[in-house]
């Protein structure tokens, strides 16, 4: 079973709401956590980030903030940065995390293009994802690549944006991968 990793900074708002998308939307294909570069380690999810969880009908009350460490880093099959400075820490902490570490826009971007997947099913396809994001790497320098927002400390509006960019990303990154 391939192992996702979703990174921001804090490990309470962006990272932990991805890892609960994914958890939702790829199901048993997938084990799924996450982590921050500067975790707020042991804290939850804000209540504002919450509030977007709530109305997905996800839960996030039981997660608890870690700090990215190497060894979560060499475990990790994909790792799904919501910052380029997040992919920046990580790859420069870890070297050899650069060919399957991506910022999640980079993800949804080569979903909604229709990149090819190489393989029947959705754990075969989802294995092959840093393969093809390698492949299609020439199309997305054209497309942009954003960073998803730190809604930290700031207006429910910044969070309800944060976390809408969030969940159309993994929801079809998610049916990129099923198929």
């Amino acid at each position: 079973m391939a192992r996702i990793l979703t990174v921001c900074t804090g490990n309470i708002c962006r990272s932990p709401a991805a890892e609960i998308l994914l958890r939702h939307y790829l199901g048993d294909i997938a084990q799924v956590s996450s982590a921050g570069t500067y975790a707020l380690v042991d804290r939850g999810i804000p209540a504002e980030m919450l509030m977007g969880l709530d109305g997905s009908g996800l839960d996030g009350r039981g997660h608890r903030a870690r700090l990215f460490t190497e060894p979560i880093g060499r475990e990790s099959d994909l790792i799904i940065a919501m910052a380029a400075e997040h992919r920046t820490s990580m790859v420069q902490q870890v070297p050899a995390l650069l060919r399957r570490t991506f910022l999640l826009d980079e993800l949804a971007k080569a979903a909604r293009a229709g990149a090819e997947l190489v393989g029947t099913t959705p754990a075969e396809r989802l294995a092959d994802v840093p393969l093809a994001i390698q492949g299609f790497r020439p199309q997305l320098a054209a497309m942009g690549i954003d960073d998803v927002p730190d809604p930290f400390r700031r207006s429910q509006a910044d969070y309800d944006e944060s976390y809408a960019i969030i969940e159309a990303a993994v929801r079809d990154f998610a049916a990129w991968v099923r198929g």
